[in-house]
């Protein structure tokens, strides 16, 4: 016969209490912890039915060892947190529109990114901004999930998608650009996905780089409502219509039958439909050498293949289907 062991399913049952304070701390608020009916709302486990009291928190280790676990990740709301992961918080981090200037406390320029600002105030996530100052800063208050959150896939799209919803939409030469900071993981990340990237300007006393808006609708699925709009509002692309044509050729043209060139305008962002492409005087003739010669599109990776792939499936379904309707 066993011996009776009372407290043998403790560490279990502990797990589930830290899960539980961690997904609170993301999903209601920073202090859940000192409350237990703010757990309650985001309780789910089926080793102790009812929720943790205020004692049992912090004889399991609340807020230390609680904080611990968010950090770990993996924490199965995914689909709670919609876009705001910890790879789009890694990727707003990147490009500064969430600006770290003292440990753990970040600030949003609210005249640079109202349209994040706004996607913030209406998030679901624990945290709130701050009154703007003088200057338009606000900061993030009481946010577990921007200071805490990990990124599980540091150069995945998620991490894209939060570099594209910070940046700085600028009008250079006629034409409109996205700038991010000229930092190593910025570039570490751009190449890896083999995204064109050029220098840019110097602001503030930090170097820039500048990256055409084409490839920010490819994760536009992964950004907030206001950011995703601001992104696909964008008029006058730079390289545009000239980037959709040549990836069009480098990677579909062959493969696609009877679609040689674009066939139709938004078959890749910001392109051109095919009479527009013959109207203004373009040939398939050297589209490929022009992108390898002038450009520099030697490869593409396969996971920016893999979103095009998904866009223009995505369109072509849409427009069959208006054309069904019609």
């Amino acid at each position: 016969m066993k011996p009776f062991q009372p407290y043998a399913r403790w560490p279990a049952i502990r797990e589930a209490f830290l899960l539980g304070i961690a997904r609170a701390y993301l999903l209601v608020d920073a202090k859940a912890h000192l409350r237990s009916g703010y757990v309650d709302l985001v309780w789910d486990c089926d080793i102790w039915p009812c929720p943790p009291s205020v004692c049992q928190m912090r004889y399991a280790g609340a807020p230390k060892t609680a904080i611990e676990r968010l950090r770990q990740g993996k924490l199965g709301i995914d689909d709670k947190l919609g876009c705001w992961t910890g790879d789009f918080f890694l990727g707003l981090k990147l490009s500064r529109a969430l600006a770290e200037k003292e440990i753990g406390r970040y600030r949003i320029d609210s005249k640079l990114h109202p349209e994040l600002v706004s996607d913030i105030q209406n998030w679901i996530l624990a945290g709130r901004l701050g009154a703007a100052d003088r200057d338009g800063r606000r900061r993030l208050i009481a946010c577990p999930a921007a200071r805490h959150l990990p990124a599980e896939n540091p150069q995945g799209d998620g991490v894209l998608a939060g570099l594209f919803a910070g940046a700085r939409l600028s009008k250079i030469g006629g034409e409109s650009w996205l700038e991010l900071p000229d930092e190593e993981p910025v570039r570490r990340l751009l190449t890896d996905w083999t995204i064109l990237h050029y220098p840019s300007r110097r602001i503030e006393r930090r170097s820039y780089l500048k990256v055409s808006p084409f490839y920010a609708p490819l994760v536009a699925d992964l950004i907030p409502e206001h950011s995703r709009m601001r992104i696909l509002n964008i008029r006058k692309s730079a390289m545009c219509p000239a980037l959709p044509i040549f990836y069009w050729e480098w990677l579909y043209s062959i493969v696609k039958e009877g679609m040689t060139t674009l066939p139709f305008a938004d078959a890749l962002p910001f392109g051109i439909s095919r009479r527009t492409f013959y109207r203004h005087g373009w040939r398939r003739y050297g589209l490929h050498r022009k992108a390898v010669l002038e450009l520099g599109i030697l490869t593409v990776d396969p996971r920016l293949r893999k979103r095009m792939e998904q866009w223009f499936e995505r369109h072509h379904q849409e427009r069959r289907e208006r054309l069904v309707s019609n």
